[in-house]
């Protein structure tokens, strides 16, 4: 039942997040926190009934860990806050399998399962999204990369925290759990694929904000469309109907629409389970 609850509120909450996202650019910033207030109250319940803290606490405990990651991100200036809390919403509602056994069972802890998953996804997602846009133009690549350079101490500073933290958790779990070696192995993949990820998502913002610009004639502005020089909300039709009588042309702006890939990587961990073993073992 747990399980039933919590995939209904993944699929609408994450599924809204993704469906606006990819249709403004942005969702509402109390989404993420009505996720994780959600998950948080059906967790309590389920606590209360089974008399087993650990429903509630596995999801604390999680969540924590994730939204810290999440924010830690967002403020070395890499994610966006709203990424950063759906990251964290994906730990409160999804710490672990126990009593669900629609999950597929893995060598590896889910929780690890899952960010894999997240992390590759993520990688996948940008390299598709952003390449196939950005490099129609080779000036643009040349000047990304030159542009990088300011951004890569930040970069090798989360990129190395993290490693540590990998390394750490490796080292805890071959001493002290069963896991199959090969499998913990898996762990010292986690930074470059982190690396890999903050170089695209670096690469996604260079791309909004270099090429994900066009001149249209204002009759054909929509409801979704964000003028450049406004922030990421969508007019109301008060506020279309009023531009569409000053006439001429306006520039709109495009972004990289990431929060798919969070109701993505839920939906395909707990139906299949660790895609990096597919891929990669």
């Amino acid at each position: 039942m747990l399980f039933w609850i919590l995939i209904t509120i993944s699929v609408l909450g994450f599924g809204y997040a993704g469906y606006k996202d990819l249709k403004t650019t942005e969702f509402p910033d109390w989404l993420p926190y009505g996720i994780i207030v959600s998950v948080l109250a059906v967790r309590a319940v389920f606590t209360f009934i089974y008399g087993d803290f650990w429903i509630l606490g596995s999801s604390l405990l999680i969540g924590g860990l994730f939204l810290a990651m999440g924010l830690t991100l967002y403020y070395a200036k890499q994610w966006g806050d709203g990424d950063a809390w759906l990251l964290g919403a994906i730990g409160f509602a999804w710490p672990g399998i126990a009593g669900m056994s629609q999950i597929p069972v893995t060598m590896v802890p889910f929780p690890l399962t899952m960010l894999l998953n997240f992390f590759l996804l993520s990688f996948i997602y940008l390299i598709v999204y952003s390449v196939a846009l950005g490099f129609r133009n080779r000036k643009a690549v040349k000047k990304f990369f030159r542009d990088l350079r300011g951004d890569l101490y930040s970069i090798k500073i989360v990129t190395a925290g993290f490693a540590v933290a990998c390394i750490s958790l490796a080292t805890y779990l071959y001493i002290y759990t069963p896991i199959p070696a090969s499998f913990i192995m898996t762990l010292f993949m986690f930074p470059l694929f982190l690396l890999g990820l903050l170089i695209f998502m670096r690469y996604g913002r260079f791309v909004e904000n270099n090429l994900f610009k066009k001149e249209i004639a204002v009759g054909d502005v929509q409801l979704g469309d964000v003028p450049v020089g406004s922030k990421w909300k969508v007019m109301t039709e008060k506020e279309l109907a009023k531009l569409k009588k000053k006439g001429g042309k306006i520039w709109i702006k495009e972004g990289v629409r990431f929060a798919p890939v969070f109701i993505i990587t839920i939906l395909i961990t707990v139906l299949y389970g660790n895609l990096f073993s597919l891929l990669f073992l």
